[in-house]
């Protein structure tokens, strides 16, 4: 089987510099071949030569974005694999000019925290009943514990901080996390944040700055990594700038939003409580991405290592997404500005390969090409909740041609997840089904990226509605039981076991995507990497398969012959043969 991947055996450099050169090799049974890349818009074709284990050329690199295919005895291989007649330029392998991912992103794992729900450090800091108002109403203090009402939403707080968070990292050291992503944590009036009133202050129900810091601290002492949430679509109605604006036409605010006829504003979704920054002002472009102290230049200055940018795809100039590149490239480049290895990926719900292709950012959400067809197929509802009925082999497809699609340098760095502050649990999709989850969390710590767990995933973390009354925010922001006795050990254990081993073997981390040709009804792919090889299984249901002489990595032990299980397996091949 032909391979090409990010990996240092196929792509030397693995981050070429615009102007350089680049080695680019298949590994291949063929013994000769051409290189197909575009040159300014014109097709290309470079003679291969023999090395051993492939074919390989020489590439001038004079385009971000180098754009080939291989062609090898009479048909060509693309990013999606042997494609027989020449493919569209977009399944052509796509590689990134440098600036690339930042090294310690490829493959870490990551925690995302919603704080106002993970731990109450310092009690006296949560807010009280009736504190403020919130969108009219009083602010609610409900006790640790106390399932979410849909009704009250964002009025809600149980009083979580980031002090809860710097006591819970012996915590998350010992579930073997690399990094944290926090939902926002700046000075806001609901429990979400997403409505900021201040950037450049921490909320004081959090701990304020004090609290940030020792986290800081606390995080990089122990070698992990803090990713914030960038809220640059929208700000809060609260924010003092949409309040200049509001008050005085003649404010230099006023060109930083979009007013309407009528007295309205352009809003993220029309929520008013969310105004809609306008990036063809050059007052915005400075509070938040050039200026000295611009907010994404003063926190990763402050100690954080990256941003995860809320609704990536809306930001734009006016009320639309017009400039939306230059916007996210800019927001990667002053962050770098500060720190050369800061991380930058984005949600996008939807389909990432655009803006990715487009030398944006450097990774996104994984959604689409990940958590969708993986729920679909094991929880039976797709992202509205409407029934779906699919198999191991059209999962494979959609996982698959998503990878495939992506530029070869952010595969490792996309933040690939089962679950997060926006959709409902997924023990809660699975229906209560802990064998499901064990084996969504086997394949979210096997598969290219950079994998997200959401809190108190990883102990079988529930909602309290009914499973047919599709639902997730608040429900799916319940606070985290710190009574041990209520955590699931099994899900907890076999997490932590999958997360150790994802850190020792660096084909799970590094290793470029195969298929495997499995059972039917498992999921079954190759991780690879310099040469080396490991196997994954994923079957909800028992298959049996005949395996070569293999160490099976999770359980640690030796296997052979004819296998009948369900579950997960993480296979290191001892010997060839098999159904492989």
């Amino acid at each position: 089987m032909n391979y090409h991947d990010h990996d240092p055996d196929c792509i030397d450099p693995l981050v070429p510099e615009l102007g350089g050169e680049v080695r680019l090799r298949v590994r291949t049974a063929a013994r000769r071949g051409q290189l197909v890349y575009l040159h300014h818009g014109e097709l290309v074709r470079l003679e291969l030569t023999p090395v051993a284990g492939g074919l390989e050329a020489r590439v001038p690199v004079v385009e971000p974005v180098l754009r080939y295919a291989f062609f090898l005895e009479g048909r060509f291989f693309g990013s999606h694999g042997d494609e027989g007649a020449l493919p569209r330029y977009d399944r052509f392998f796509h590689l990134l000019t440098a600036p690339g991912v930042p090294d310690w992103a490829a493959g870490r794992v990551f925690y995302q925290i919603f704080p106002d729900r993970f731990r109450n450090g310092r009690p006296e800091l949560s807010p009280r009943s009736g504190e403020w108002k919130y969108q009219g109403k009083p602010i609610v203090a409900k006790p640790w514990g106390a399932p979410p009402d849909p009704a009250q939403g964002a009025r809600e707080f149980y009083g979580g901080d980031l002090w809860g968070v710097v006591e819970a990292l012996d915590y998350l050291d010992d579930l073997g996390v690399g990094g944290l992503y926090l939902t926002p944590i700046f000075k806001s009036p609901s429990s979400h944040r997403y409505d900021t009133e201040d950037y450049h202050q921490i909320d004081p129900h959090l701990g304020g700055r004090a609290a940030f810091d020792a986290l800081v601290e606390g995080l990089h002492r122990r070698g992990m990594k803090l990713v914030l949430d960038g809220v640059f679509n929208h700000t809060g109605d609260r924010f003092f700038g949409f309040q200049e604006a509001l008050e005085s036409p003649h404010s230099p605010w006023r060109e930083a939003f979009t007013f309407l006829p009528g007295g309205h504003y352009a809003a993220f979704f029309g929520v008013p409580t969310l105004p809609k920054l306008n990036y063809a002002s050059e007052l915005v472009w400075r509070y938040f991405v050039t200026g000295p102290d611009a907010v994404v230049r003063y926190w990763i200055r402050a100690g954080a290592d990256g941003w995860r940018l809320d609704v990536a795809q809306q930001i734009g100039e006016g009320a639309t997404d017009r400039g939306n590149a230059r916007v996210l490239r800019a927001i990667k480049e002053a962050a770098r500005a500060e720190d050369p290895g800061a991380y930058v990926f984005g949600e996008l719900a939807f389909d990432t390969v655009p803006y990715l292709r487009a030398h944006t950012l450097d990774g996104a959400m994984h959604y689409a090409g990940f958590a969708n067809p993986l729920l679909e197929w094991l929880g039976g509802r797709d992202w509205y909740g409407h029934p779906v009925r699919t198999g191991a082999a059209e999962v494979w497809r959609a996982l698959w041609d998503h990878y495939a699609a992506l530029p070869l340098g952010v595969r490792q760095a996309m933040y690939t997840l089962i679950g997060s502050h926006d959709v409902p649990r997924p023990l809660w999709r699975l229906r209560g089904d802990v064998e499901k989850l064990k084996l969504l969390f086997g394949v979210l710590l096997t598969f290219p990226g950079a994998p997200g767990i959401y809190y108190g995933d990883e102990i079988g973390l529930d909602q309290a509605n009914p499973y047919d009354e599709w639902r997730g925010d608040p429900l799916n922001r319940g606070t985290f039981p710190w009574e041990p006795e209520r955590w699931n050990e099994d899900v907890r254990g076999w997490v932590r076991r999958l997360v150790r081993l994802r850190r020792e073997r660096v084909e799970l981390r590094r290793g470029g995507l195969l298929p495997l040709a499995g059972p039917e009804g498992a999921l079954a792919y190759r991780r690879r990497y310099r040469g080396r090889e490991l196997w994954v299984l994923a079957a909800p249901e028992p298959v049996r398969w005949r395996l070569p002489r293999a160490r099976e990595l999770v359980a640690e032990r030796e296997v052979e012959g004819e296998l009948e299980w369900r579950g997960m397996l993480v296979l290191e091949p001892l010997e060839g043969g098999g159904d492989a």
